[in-house]
């Protein structure tokens, strides 16, 4: 199967950084091999290119990181089943933070490197720290609720004949099957980290902050449906038989098989569908309109029902959240702090108009102060933290 160029680049990202789990390291290292290998080193030598040699950056050995990741495609592909993954996190190492054609370079705050940040001052006094556990609410058929965490490795529940586990890593799966669907409903408030669920059918669902999902504990007759608000990325069990199809309003996303990124907030201009492999076909069920994307593609739907197609999305950007990152792109104020907000669980007060777009990676682990430092350095934007409260102001 083809995989666009920027999909290729994101799953080169997500593995330098050791986010990327067993499939996405396949699809990395296997396929077209001797295309992917020019990419991957053509990707490296851009991340290298695009640094400024006088900032200051993370000590980064850029032919080591490419000889490893060589090495690691013959260990992917020769013992993908009984390997498991030793990666050193090697650090692809600064980001960029932009406003009106000016940059200001700042490194990406993890936990071994946030003393380095003192280029953007020292955190605020008052702050907030960023979500340290899953603070999730699993509702069941028979409207009982069973809160979740981060921590344990037990059975939740009985759902029919399905068995409901939490493992050690804090993931949620539906194992057995049953002729009858019961629905159950996850809840992830605000102030959550992200919940990861294994459907009965066997696809794999991330649930961002703030975002819920509707789902059978078993799929029966000629089709598998789910419900999302908020937002989830999907990697869809192939089934031709059965097509999965997740509804939001409106909107239906039917697929076969395919990984893909839906952001359906109710409080964003759009709902946003993002294809990283496979295909998906995106339909308006008010007005029977339909359009079909590819990799590396994104269907965006209005308030009006209107499907638009953006070619050559940036994957990264809609895949920070899952990796542990906010990516701002050419944001407006109030568009990064919608998602600010409901990772950090915190209100927001405007008391200016501020017109600036802004460009910035950083971590989510990170307290709410470093971020907010870094979009004050552009001078177009000044925070005040007031309990759980953020005041923008110019």
């Amino acid at each position: 199967m083809k995989v666009a160029k920027n999909v290729i680049c994101y799953l080169i990202k997500v593995f330098s950084i050791g986010k990327s789990n067993y499939e996405e390291k396949h699809r990395l290292f296997s396929g077209e091999a001797k295309k992917n290998e020019e990419l991957r080193k053509e990707y490296i030598h851009e991340l290298i290119s695009s640094y400024v040699p006088d900032e200051e950056l993370l000590s980064v050995d850029w032919e080591h990181l490419y000889r490893n990741i060589l090495e690691e495609k013959n260990r992917v592909i020769l013992q993908p089943k009984v390997r498991k993954m030793i990666w050193r996190r090697w650090a692809v190492a600064a980001s960029l933070l932009l406003l009106m054609g000016i940059g200001y370079y700042f490194l990406i705050p993890t936990r071994k490197e946030e003393k380095k940040l003192s280029v953007v001052g020292e955190p605020k006094t008052n702050d907030i720290a960023a979500p340290n556990k899953i603070n999730a609410t699993l509702t069941l058929s028979n409207g009982q609720k069973v809160i979740l965490d981060s921590t344990g490795n037990r059975t939740l529940a009985m759902q029919g004949s399905v068995r409901i586990v939490k493992l050690a890593n804090g993931q949620i799966v539906y194992q057995g099957s049953d002729k009858e669907a019961l629905y159950n409903t996850i809840n992830n408030p605000t102030g959550s980290k992200v919940v990861n669920l294994t459907l009965a059918d066997g696809s794999k669902v991330w649930l961002n902050t703030a975002s819920s999902l509707r789902f059978p504990t078993a799929f029966t007759g000629n089709e598998r449906t789910v419900e999302i608000n908020g937002e989830a990325y999907f990697e869809v069990a192939h089934n031709s038989a059965m097509p999965f199809i997740v509804y939001k309003g409106n909107t239906s996303i039917k697929v076969l098989g395919t990984h893909f990124n839906v952001n359906a907030y109710d409080d964003e201009n759009s709902l946003n569908v993002t294809l990283l492999e496979g295909g998906v076909s995106v339909k308006n069920n008010s007005t029977q309109k339909s359009q079909v994307i590819t990799p590396g593609e994104q269907a965006k739907i209005d308030k009006d029902g209107e499907i638009k197609i953006v070619k050559s999305i940036d994957i990264n950007q809609v895949m920070a959240w899952k990796n542990g990152l906010f990516s701002f792109k050419d944001a407006d104020i109030e568009e990064i702090m919608r998602e600010v907000s409901r990772w950090y669980n915190i209100n927001v007060v405007y008391e200016n108009h501020i017109s600036e777009r802004f460009y910035a990676d950083v971590s989510r682990s990170t307290n709410i102060s470093i971020l907010l430092k870094m979009l004050e350095t552009t001078k177009a934007v000044q925070f005040e933290i007031e309990g759980n409260t953020i005041i923008v102001r110019r």
